[in-house]
């Protein structure tokens, strides 16, 4: 269940808008990766601290959702897949209610984890979307737009 836990606390901080160091030396390796849905990998932990911060501060919200973990360990690493649906509603969204005010979207997430003496960390993080509904055409402009 630690595996799981991470992830869970990982992207709790990312909905909670208090993703920081702590949290990321929590989750992850120092030569860690992120790799995004639009295939951006994000290495090592300043990286994804300030990359990740930057890209949802676009967001007013997000909601985060991970499901059916499976996680097969071998010795002190680890591999891990998750089903993760995910809401993002815009800083600039009216109504929340209306289709153009966010967007949702859900895949896979996948996971590469080892045993530290801290506990577990990840060393490669991976979600492959399936689908998308909502707002999308501005996903991947930068923060500042």
């Amino acid at each position: 269940m630690e595996i799981p836990t991470l992830l869970s606390a990982y992207f709790a901080a990312i909905d909670d808008k208090c993703l920081d160091a702590d949290v990321i030396a929590a989750t992850f390796l120092p030569d860690g990766r992120v790799v995004r849905p639009d295939g951006v990998a994000l290495t090592g932990r300043a990286d994804i601290l300030a990359k990740q911060n930057e890209s949802f501060a676009r967001f007013r919200a997000t909601h985060h959702m991970l499901t059916d973990h499976v996680v097969t360990r071998s010795g002190d690493t680890a591999q891990v897949r998750a089903n993760m649906q995910a809401m993002h509603l815009w800083n600039d969204a009216g109504n929340s209610a209306e289709l153009q005010t966010h967007f949702v979207a859900g895949g896979v997430l996948r996971g590469r984890a080892e045993l530290t003496p801290d506990g577990w960390r990840l060393s490669e993080l991976t979600m492959r979307p399936t689908w998308r509904t909502g707002a999308t055409t501005r996903m991947f402009l930068p923060a500042n737009r």
